[in-house]
């Protein structure tokens, strides 16, 4: 399972490794395929589940989808203030870049006892590395590995939103080297791309595509908090999206939020005087009735359902509320998101240059995709009388990820497959300022495919820089500065490129320069007077050394000191660990042994009356300092107390362990005593045995008498003794026996049978051959250079046979 695709969710994160019999959806702890987007913060951090567990008591330290989406926005622009508003009880703050430009957001939270300011892709990058850990446990179950960190995935593959800018594809590399995944991220892909990967590339083994009539799929994407819709062609060994549109800021969160406005309307209205204040402003009865919310969306989802019945205890000032959501109010109420569903969809047909009708199929995944108004809603807008279910609408992007994670990697061998994605935003590279039509070009256009690399040539004559930017100057991506040493103009190359991540970078910048070169002409020109020099010009290129300034950029040292807390954090997660589960051994150990120490019918019989009194004073004792002084005691003290108590009750174990396999054990030697002593006997008249000598034979019968005399000695002196002493024969010492037996007495019962020496032949002198019979055969030999058919004819029937 070491190469992976992750997708990580709003709501959910699913990872998928890719094997050689396919994909495979990997399952945490608790058996199942979702793992809540979630880090919480208290004395260690938790992920996933147990992170959602306790998120409702500590929604202050419990960090949701916002690492998705505020993961590279500046902490003051609209979207990331938009985005805030969604965090309930969290408290952000900037962080500010050596680089200098716009702060990063920081989300503080309690670790430890120590609050502390992390950036969002550090939290993000948690996740991520969290699916990893939840990947390699799996491997380890399968494989017997004791150490599952070994198993660890080297290759990945990481989902995003087509709609994520540069900053935010590079924040989201920046969060997973912070967590120490740097080499094995292979790319970051589209979502739609992922979903088409997933769609396609099984029906293209099995032919169901053709080159002379592509085949277009509309994706339709809806999940928690975004809306996209995209369109794919399907070729033979290809797939290319089309295009992507989103509306990225409508989802099933936008329900969530529509019911509990109402649900805190009504409560409002049945207890306006008695409430203290606004329930929505409320942390705790704001996540309250956004959980009530989200249960009743779901309960309405399916066809049919007529009514949602809502029961909410202690929502507010002590207050209990129920309340009953009819259908049709729900529908009323979600009108305003299913209004917002037709422009993107009209968006893409018309991008794409196609109709409704065009599309092979309409292809839905994300959760929000199976509420009943919805996709009746869409259905309206297509024209359509079905929409396509084929794909898991919570693991159609994993898979795909996992897909393309196996095509890159080199630990598996895949047969090609191209895919083409497309750019989400038009790329504007200026080389003055203010940029100008003259002074600047559209370098990427939207929808070009891309890894892609792209230049232009400009005139400069000193120190200059290349500014890339999204439409317009106020949404920058890079500024490349270039110092220039020359005498006058001279031409620049800039070679400008879309990686495979979506990530523009520069290739290089080159200035370019003809030089003339003089030759002269062939000497019988020269003889003809024509002994001019004739020019020639020649192209020089000259690699300039350039610097880049990217807003919200990490530098190398702010990642190293986000690593450093990163590997602090991952210590104090073990040690916190290792606390738990020593805390917990201890526990198990006094209760295991609480009751058995004094029952006549299990530990009791073999200890002494002061053994027992000893064990049950301290076992009473340490309990009762577990659940009062040593409730945060630290590992070290935990083990010294059952390292005490072991002391004690040890003893008295291995004695029942001792009396209960005794039996066995004896039978066992027995068993091989008499399997050599009956051999011994045995091989005296059988003639298998005749290459066994006497003194081998002796040899087996003495290591038996000798092992024989030893064991019955023992068993008189233990029957002597009373099972809460100390036994003289321990099933070590009978083990051992039969080792001595098999190392003395095997190799002779063992031993092969020497092979016969064959005495060689004498030598046959050759016997003189009649002159007529060597030239008979001379007569036969074929003749050098001639070769010699066989009458095939002849073999055939000879070789015709039944």
């Amino acid at each position: 399972m070491s190469v992976v695709g992750v997708d990580l969710g709003y709501l959910n994160t699913v990872i998928a490794a890719a094997g050689r019999g396919g994909v495979d959806v990997l399952m945490n702890g608790s058996a199942k395929r979702l793992n809540p987007t979630m880090v919480g913060f208290s004395e260690n951090r938790k992920m996933g589940e147990q992170a959602q567990m306790n998120s409702s008591s500590n929604y202050r330290n419990s960090v949701g989808g916002a690492m998705k989406r505020l993961c590279g926005l500046a902490f003051d622009s609209e979207e990331a203030k938009k985005e805030m508003k969604h965090c309930v009880g969290l408290t952000f703050t900037p962080i500010k870049h050596a680089s200098g430009g716009p702060d990063s957001v920081g989300v503080q939270v309690d670790l430890a006892g120590e609050q502390k300011t992390l950036p969002v892709e550090q939290v993000a990058g948690m996740m991520i590395h969290h699916m990893g850990v939840i990947a390699a446990e799996k491997a380890a179950e399968t494989s017997n590995e004791s150490d599952p960190s070994k198993l660890f995935p080297q290759d990945w593959v990481i989902s995003i939103p087509a709609f994520f800018t540069d900053a935010q594809r590079r924040a989201l590399l920046d969060g997973c080297a912070m967590v120490g995944l740097t080499s094995q991220v292979q790319r970051l892909m589209h979502e739609p791309t992922a979903c088409a990967l997933a769609y396609g590339i099984f029906k293209d083994l099995r032919k169901e595509f053709t080159a002379d009539s592509p085949t277009h799929v509309m994706f339709i994407d809806m999940g928690a908090s975004a809306y996209t819709v995209s369109i794919a062609n399907f070729e033979p060994g290809k797939l290319q999206v089309l295009t992507a549109v989103s509306d990225k800021d409508l989802g099933g969160r936008d329900i969530d939020e529509l019911i509990a406005q109402w649900l805190a309307e009504e409560f409002k209205a049945k207890f306006g005087k008695k409430l203290s204040g606004e329930p929505m402003e409320r942390p705790k009865t704001r996540l309250k009735l956004l959980s009530a919310a989200e249960k009743a969306k779901k309960t309405l989802s399916p066809q049919g359902v007529k009514e949602a019945r809502i029961n909410l205890e202690m929502l507010m000032d002590d207050l209990d509320f129920s309340i009953t959501l009819k259908a049709d109010k729900y529908e009323k109420m979600v009108q305003p998101v299913l209004d917002r569903l037709a422009a993107p969809i009209q968006a893409a047909l018309a991008e794409a240059k196609l109709q409704a009708s065009d599309m092979a199929s309409v292809e839905i995944v994300g959760g929000s995709t199976r509420i009943g108004c919805l996709k009746e809603q869409l259905k309206k807008i297509l024209g359509v009388e079905n929409l396509s279910t084929t794909m898991n609408a919570d693991e159609a992007v994993a898979r795909g990820t996992a897909l393309q994670s196996a095509i890159l990697s080199p630990r598996f061998k895949v047969l090609p497959y191209d895919i083409q994605e497309c750019t989400p935003f038009p790329v504007t590279v200026a080389w003055e300022k203010p940029a100008t039509e003259e002074t600047s070009v559209v370098m990427f256009d939207r929808g070009l495919t891309f890894p892609i690399v792209r230049r232009v040539t400009i005139t400069k004559s000193a120190d200059f820089e290349v500014d890339a930017y999204y439409g317009e100057p106020s949404k920058p991506i890079a500024t490349f500065s270039v110092p220039l040493k020359v005498d006058g103009e001279v031409k620049i190359r800039v070679n400008v490129k879309e990686d495979q991540n979506g990530i523009l970078q520069m290739s290089s910048v080159q200035m370019i320069e003809t030089i003339e070169e003089e030759s002269k002409e062939g000497e019988a020109e020269a003889k003809e007077g024509e002994g001019e020099d004739k020019k020639k010009n020649k192209i020089k290129k000259t690699n300039l050394e350039y610097t880049v300034r990217r807003p919200l950029e990490w530098t190398k040292k702010e990642l190293d000191e986000a690593h450093e807390v990163e590997v602090a954090m991952a210590n104090n997660d073990r040690i916190v660990r290792e606390t738990a589960d020593m805390r917990n051994e201890l526990e198990s150990y006094i209760y295991d042994m609480r009751d058995k120490i004094t029952s006549e019918s299990q530990l009791g019989p073999y200890g002494t009356d002061d053994e027992k009194d000893a064990y049950v004073a301290l076992n009473e004792k340490t309990e009762n300092w577990l659940y009062e002084d040593g409730f945060d005691a630290t590992k070290a003290v935990y083990a010294e107390k059952l390292g005490a108590l072991k002391a004690l009750g040890d003893p008295i174990l291995k004695r029942q362990t001792e009396a209960l396999g005794r039996a066995a054990a004896v039978s066992s030697l027995q068993s091989t005593l008499e399997m050599y002593k009956n051999w011994a006997i045995e091989s005296q008249t059988n003639d298998i045995y005749k290459h066994i000598t006497d003194e081998e034979r002796t040899k087996v019968n003495e290591t038996c008498d000798e092992v024989s005399a030893w064991m019955y000695e023992k068993l008189d002196e233990q029957g002597s003794l009373s099972p809460n002493e100390n036994p003289v024969l321990t099933i070590a010492d009978l083990e051992g026996k039969v080792r001595t037996l098999k190392e003395k007495c095997g190799p002779i019962m063992h031993k092969p049978v020497p092979k016969k020496t064959e005495i060689p032949k004498p030598k046959e002198e050759p016997k003189k051959e009649d002159p007529k019979t060597e030239e008979a055969k001379a007569d036969s030999e074929p003749m050098e250079g001639v070769e010699v058919e066989a009458d095939e004819s002849k073999k055939a029937d000879a070789m015709d046979v039944e």
